[in-house]
């Protein structure tokens, strides 16, 4: 898969706040600071690592989050369509900054229309949604399954969470496919299928007092053959950390 999931990993763990809480008031707000770590999947790429502010805002039925805008179309007690138009974090536009393609031409940041749907339970959660780009760029689209399951332990709530990501081939050849101008000694031309994402991970959180939450990620993602086999790429599993502290008003 073209993911880099740094905001995968960041955002696992948020999800004890997203799901967890409910209130009575028009709008909510909450701010924060996460930090983050994770290598990148591309030949010679930095690995990835800094520090993000983080926003989540929500007023009637409108809503920024997860570096989307968007709106509530339906829902109930315990279940939600939503449409949005977001910021396609899956993607390493930079190539993890590597010295080594940075003779590749140039990707631009993607830009998309998302559906979502969410159900949640005494059994946990689970979420799907489907992007497609509406930027141009690749023309292409993926979509994400997710499943989570969020226990008490003491004043601390555990969230393990897996996730299946799907992109069609436009999406997968635009972040890790070589075109024939492009290619030189141990880069052959490459043009990848659609391909997979798997991950898994879990995610700790507490609240002090009704306002002040603490996270604390770990995530761990594979790609499918279609991404690692191509000669930019050079590897097939990563894992990433996630710490932070958010704010509820």
């Amino acid at each position: 898969m073209p993911l880099i999931t740094l905001t995968t990993a960041i955002l696992a763990a948020h999800s004890s706040w997203c799901w967890g809480q409910a209130s009575d008031n028009d709008s909510e707000l909450a701010i924060g600071l996460i930090a983050y770590a994770e290598p990148s999947i591309y030949q010679g790429g930095r690995h990835n690592e800094g520090l993000l502010t983080y926003v989540e805002w929500e007023w009637q039925n409108w809503f920024f989050r997860d570096y989307s805008l968007g709106s509530y179309l339906a829902g109930g007690d315990n279940w939600y369509l939503s449409a949005a138009i977001s910021f396609d974090a899956f993607g390493d536009v930079k190539r993890g900054g590597s010295a080594a393609l940075k003779d590749m031409k140039k990707l631009d940041d993607i830009y998309t229309a998302e559906v979502s749907t969410g159900w949640f339970g005494s059994l946990g959660y689970l979420a799907l949604s489907y992007r497609q780009d509406v930027s141009d760029n690749h023309g292409g689209g993926a979509a994400v399954v997710s499943y989570g399951y969020p226990l008490k332990l003491g004043k601390w709530r555990i969230d393990p969470h897996v996730s299946l990501t799907y992109a069609g081939s436009q999406v997968a050849r635009y972040y890790v496919g070589v075109d024939a101008d492009e290619v030189k000694a141990g880069r052959p031309e490459y043009r990848p299928g659609r391909s997979f994402e798997y991950q898994a991970g879990v995610s700790l959180s507490r609240f002090f007092g009704e306002s002040n939450q603490v996270l604390i990620g770990l995530n761990h993602r594979r790609l499918s053959s279609a991404v690692y086999k191509s000669p930019i790429v050079d590897r097939r599993h990563t894992w990433s950390v996630s710490a932070g502290y958010i704010y509820a008003f």
